[in-house]
């Protein structure tokens, strides 16, 4: 069993606290731990305890003298990345948005950055004279690269703060941001019965401040997570640090240690292999055990320096982790999250495993933890339900199975019930192909949480209830002064599923610039409102809730208030396209990985694109109201007066999610015959709507004046010389590295009778925009708005827009450009795959036999040198001679003319 563990010093009882809940600015308490930037409050799994394990990940090959993923490249997927990208995207979030405290067994944060501010280094600060120090380990900084015996929570050392009913000191981690972006935030601290189990944490952000209670009695020596925000470049102890206070209710010191921001990138190595260049969440288990302050008995048991049995090593240290750090008396499953293959390529569907002494032979013979078996098929049940509602109603789900494998050998963990999952086969084309599409993964994701529920509400004799979806109703209007309104459409519960039920209530998210949130404020019904000062910009989302927990939040809106009495313009997000055709694939092939599809939602569709119209809009001093077209659809606004522009984007496009509905282009043909004002982008809308029907090619025809052109357009487009756009120069699209989307295909537009070209492709004639005024000013784009990578191009071209349409009188001076964060991918390429199971090549037809003459026919004259060249007169014609008699023998012999066949 797994090293000694300085935490587990008692039993804990039933009303223990979990290791982390929000707070309430009140006082009040949730209890869990969360959503990154959502409020948690009680749900169906406050209490539990998940240790999740995405298997694989890279690993340090002896062999191959590099890093290499545990799985290859099959049909462009790797098991390896798709389990990191499933787990941290969707199932994380949804388990602790459900109540309970994860424990995950790779690095969880996709940002490949890292700030670390360890007690008594730079950027920490105490206040108050109730400090000392502590004989406990704590974190301390490792060498670079850190060795592979390296245990860094044994390097450094902790402090103890003394606590107050009423705060009266503090200690504050300052770090130093390396790029904007969202960050995990992770504290640590030494682990003791006498520690406070309502540490106060504090963590500073750019959309404010949240605040967690922490159980210090509970999982100390590593890392714990309190949520992620997003963080300005640089240090700004106003909007970028944590800060713990000593006012606790229920007494006890507090342990203060180290403070991480962010996953990083590899840190594990020596002299003879680099740490792995990659983001850490893809490095397998092994490294992350051990960067987590397990010791060097959890992670290689078979010796700190044997680095050949690294790979089998990460096998074991993922459930000796779990089990080294459960505790006595902790409700805990374990939960491991796996691809498959077969020898053929034609098995497919989903299976789980618990233990069994059998190999793997698809028979059942448990002998596992007790209820693991009951945990399986309630996963199972779960998975073949959903999967064959909403994915394909043929999908196989195959009878519980058992096997001698590793994660749930309780001989690694013996304390808690352990499964492990084999979603689907990613070496068969079906599944890949599944695999490669957000929307299988968040059901598969789903339907674990759900499983999940339902095991314990049968365990624990409660009714099931489960978490509800987010709104995809939403919008937000300005009314009169100053007062802002907004409105979402509940989510509808689905009634094929047991505890499906609908919201009991909302949360209202808010944030100044759609990147760093607020810790909302609750709502009973479906809308909010605020008053705002002229000028002011804000965003909004909704998360719904129950009994069962917090759904995900919303797609993102906003408003800028009337500066006086303008009216607004109205921005409408007709993105709701999430799908594999979307994904980057990202050239790997310094690992023998070719170019994999990546599914990271923040380079794809992470529905927050409204805040890019929005900061060109309120750069040039306008008024905006904003909806989804769902909210349209929904009557929440009407497109219409007081609105004199419409700004309707469809972002990266495609035969399902290009072209408006009948019912859109009746609204918006409506709305510029009375002399409104359009401007409509997306990559795909005019080629959409030129195949569509006979209704789309006459909107395209009448409103917008435009028609597909042909061509192959560069990835930048420029405004036409001497025109209103010409100060628009190298105008770069996002390519999938920029921070945004890759916006994908472009369309190259036409003119049509009406329409003039005012935007074209870079050195080139391709129009990428067009302008029109079949009475209201109308300007088309062939390319995403918000797909333009500069903020400072992208208010240009709406200002001058805005100009045009006589909603200004002049350009604003352009805003300073600003770095924006980093991209989560290093490249965008074309998927390249690798067949599994190619088809076995043609046997070679075999060479025949040498063929044995008795006598040698006399062709050759004395003296020829037998080159062929000439030399001794006719020996040339003899030569070819000799060959024609070789090549007919050789041919009789394949006829079996020839004795000896």
């Amino acid at each position: 069993m797994p090293g000694p563990r300085p935490h587990e010093t008692r039993r804990l009882s039933a009303a223990e606290p979990p290791v982390v809940r929000r707070e309430l600015r009140t006082g009040a308490s949730g209890t869990k731990s969360g959503v990154p930037q959502t409020r948690q409050r009680t749900g169906a799994l406050s209490g539990k305890v998940v240790y999740l394990s995405p298997g694989h990940g890279f690993t340090r090959s002896a062999p191959l003298n590099r890093w290499a993923t545990q799985r290859p490249n099959t049909w462009a997927v790797v098991e390896d990345l798709i389990s990191a990208e499933v787990l941290n995207q969707y199932l994380l979030p949804m388990l602790t948005g459900a109540g309970a405290t994860v424990v995950p067994l790779r690095e969880p944060d996709l940002n490949g950055h890292m700030a670390i501010v360890d007690d008594g280094q730079a950027g920490y600060s105490e206040d108050g004279d109730v400090f000392e120090s502590s004989a406990q380990p704590g974190w301390g900084t490792p060498p670079t690269p850190m060795g592979n015996a390296v245990e860094p929570f044994s390097l450094g050392t902790t402090r103890v703060m003394a606590s107050a009913r009423s705060a009266t000191a503090s200690a504050t981690w300052t770090p130093e941001i390396p790029a904007e972006g969202s960050y995990h935030v992770y504290v640590s601290y030494a682990a003791d019965p006498t520690r406070a189990p309502d540490a106060h944490y504090v963590v500073k952000h750019a959309g404010g401040e949240s605040h967690f209670r922490v159980n210090q009695r509970r999982h100390g020596g590593t890392w714990v997570l309190l949520g992620r925000f997003y963080f300005k470049a640089g240090q700004h102890p106003e909007s970028g640090a944590v800060v713990a206070l000593n006012d606790t209710a229920e007494g006890g010191t507090l342990s203060l240690d180290a403070v991480r921001f962010g996953g990083g990138s590899g840190v594990i190595g020596d002299a003879a292999m680099a740490p792995l260049a990659r983001p850490r969440y893809e490095e397998s288990a092994r490294y992350h055990v051990q960067f987590s302050g397990a010791p060097f008995t959890v992670y290689a048991p078979t010796g700190a320096n044997a680095l050949t049995n690294e790979r089998n090593a990460d096998v074991t240290a993922r459930p000796r982790f779990a089990a080294w750090l459960h505790e006595e008396g902790e409700d805990a499953v374990y939960v491991a999250w796996h691809t498959n293959a077969s020898t053929t390529g034609n098995v497919s569907g989903t299976e789980a495993y618990v233990y069994g002494p059998n190999p793997v032979d698809g028979t059942l013979n448990f002998t596992g933890f007790p209820g693991s078996d009951v945990l399986a098929r309630a996963l199972l049940d779960e998975l073949a339900q959903d999967m064959r509602r909403e994915v394909d109603p043929s999908w196989r789900v195959r009878n519980l199975r058992s096997a001698n494998l590793g994660e749930v050998n309780p001989t690694h963990n013996n304390e808690m019930p352990s499964v492990l999952l084999e979603v689907a086969y990613h070496d068969n084309v079906t599944d890949s192909n599944r695999l490669k599409e957000p929307a299988f993964r968040r059901v598969a994701a789903r339907a674990i949480l759900q499983g999940l529920i339902k095991y314990y509400a049968a365990r624990d004799s409660v009714p099931v209830v489960l978490p509800p979806e987010a709104p995809e109703s939403v919008a937000a209007l300005n009314g009169s002064g100053g007062t802002v309104e907004f409105r979402w459409a509940a989510p509808p519960a689905n009634p094929d599923e047991e505890g499906r039920d609908a919201p009991t209530g909302y949360r209202v998210y808010q944030s100044a610039d759609g990147l760093g949130w607020d810790d909302g404020t609750d709502e009973a019904g479906t809308s909010f409102r605020t008053t705002l000062a002229p000028g002011t910009v804000r965003y909004f989302r909704v998360a719904a809730h129950n009994a069962g927990g917090e759904g995900f939040p919303s797609v993102t809106v906003g408003v800028r208030t009337p500066g006086g009495a303008e009216s607004p313009v109205l921005v409408v997000n007709g993105f709701e396209r999430l799908d594999a055709s979307q994904a980057c694939a990202e050239p790997l092939d310094a690992y023998d990985l070719q170019a994999p599809v990546r599914l990271l939602v923040e380079t794809m569709n992470d529905g927050t694109y409204v805040r890019r119209h929005g900061a060109a809009l309120a750069h040039a001093g306008t008024a905006f109201d904003s909806a989804t077209r769902a909210a349209v659809a929904a009557n929440l606004v009407t497109v219409g007066a007081p609105y004199r522009l419409v700004d309707w984007f469809t972002g990266r496009g495609g035969a399902g999610g290009a072209r408006p509905t009948r019912e859109e282009q009746d609204a918006l043909r409506g709305f510029v015959m009375q002399g409104g004002h359009l401007l409509l982008s997306g990559s795909h809308v005019t080629s959409a709507l030129a195949v569509g029907s006979a209704e789309d090619q006459a909107f395209l025809a009448d409103i917008l004046r435009a028609a597909p052109g042909s061509g192959t357009p560069p990835f930048t487009v420029e405004g036409m010389p001497g025109d209103w756009l010409a100060q628009l120069t190298g105008v770069a699209l996002d390519d999938g590295t920029r921070g945004g989307y890759a916006v994908g295909v472009t369309d190259v537009l036409t003119p049509a009778s009406g329409g003039t070209s005012v935007l074209r492709y870079l050195g080139t004639d391709l129009a990428a925009g067009v302008m029109s005024a079949p009475n209201g000013r109308v300007l088309l784009l062939g390319v995403p708005f918000e797909g333009i990578v500069s903020p400072v191009q992208r208010a240009g071209l709406m200002s001058s827009f805005l100009v045009q349409a006589g909603l200004l009188t002049e350009l604003p001076p352009p805003p300073a450009e600003e770095s924006g964060a980093a991209s989560l991918l290093t490249a965008c390429v074309a998927a390249r795959g690798v067949d599994p199971h190619p088809p076995p090549e043609p046997e070679p037809e075999p060479e025949p036999e040498p063929l044995v003459v008795g006598v040698l026919p006399q062709f050759y004259p004395l003296g020829d040198s037998g080159c062929g060249c000439g030399a001794g007169g006719g020996t040339g014609t003899a030569v070819w001679l000799l060959l024609g008699v070789i090549v007919q023998l050789r041919r009789a012999r394949r006829r079996g003319d020839v004795a000896g066949r």
